[in-house]
């Protein structure tokens, strides 16, 4: 058991170095398979959580992210339930920002919805109307990804769990009420053509069980979750490239988002 030990010792110090040096000098990332190197969920997790500890020295924490949320997601990766990232970012968006692409390693969007709480959580939550107490508002939110993995095929979980779940920045829209998001369509287009649509007849509930999952889950692991903390919920609709120019992004006929890149 130590020899295991030794040897994770080794290869936590190893990622540890490499994830850190690449994103101090906007690199990117190296995969598990290219750094011949594996770890286990448990272990990934443990790396995730002392890069994101570290980014914290110099970046306010604004939330969490839950990520490969749809059954085929989780099918690819062996996987029952979905995985979570730390939102760590010292620049957020508004609705009309100007996104630098040049920030970016490969910058793509996801459109979400994201919870607001309005007060700090310390217990795990089993109970829908206990969570609904517990939050302050909701947005329409478009997830910033930086795909910061070149080699996409060699992509395991471990990979996406160390990265943060890909985790980089977000655009704020409009605040809604609750009950407004009940089976919203969401339609992404970029320069007159539709690159996301999401129209499937999700409940209220849905986003509710996956907010419920992401508190649970970061307390389990050590996190604090707090007044104010920003909770992503997961894509809706498929990932799209961030390319120079216009996106306009329809929650329903309630709201739009509009960005550019450049």
């Amino acid at each position: 058991m130590l020899h295991v030990d030794v040897l994770f010792a080794d290869v936590e110090k190893l990622l540890f170095s490499h994830y850190t040096n690449s994103y101090n000098t906007q690199q990117p990332y190296k995969t598990l398979t290219e750094l011949h190197v594996s770890v286990s969920l448990e272990q990934a997790y443990d790396i995730q959580q002392k890069l994101v500890q570290n980014r914290l020295t110099k970046h306010p924490k604004r939330g969490f992210k839950v990520a490969l949320i749809s059954s085929e997601q989780q099918k690819k990766y062996n996987i029952s339930e979905p995985i979570l990232g730390v939102l760590v970012s010292d620049q957020v968006f508004n609705n009309f920002s100007i996104i630098p692409k040049r920030h970016f390693t490969d910058l793509n969007f996801e459109t979400e919805f994201g919870f607001v709480l309005k007060d700090s959580i310390t217990e795990p939550i089993h109970s829908l109307y206990i969570l609904k107490q517990y939050i302050k508002s909701v947005y329409p939110v478009i997830e910033i990804v930086d795909y910061k993995f070149l080699n996409k095929k060699n992509v395991q979980l471990g990979d996406l769990i160390i990265s943060n779940a890909l985790s980089s920045s977000y655009l704020l829209g409009p605040k809604l009420p609750l009950k407004a998001i009940e089976g919203l369509p969401i339609k992404a287009v970029y320069l007159g053509k539709t690159v996301s649509l999401y129209d499937k007849p999700a409940n209220v509930d849905d986003y509710l069980m996956s907010l419920m999952w992401a508190i649970n889950t970061a307390l389990t692991q050590g996190w604090k979750v707090s007044q104010g903390d920003l909770i992503i919920t997961g894509a809706l609709g498929k990932m799209f490239s961030g390319k120079k120019g216009r996106y306009i992004v329809d929650y329903g006929d309630i709201t739009s988002l509009m960005f550019d890149v450049r």
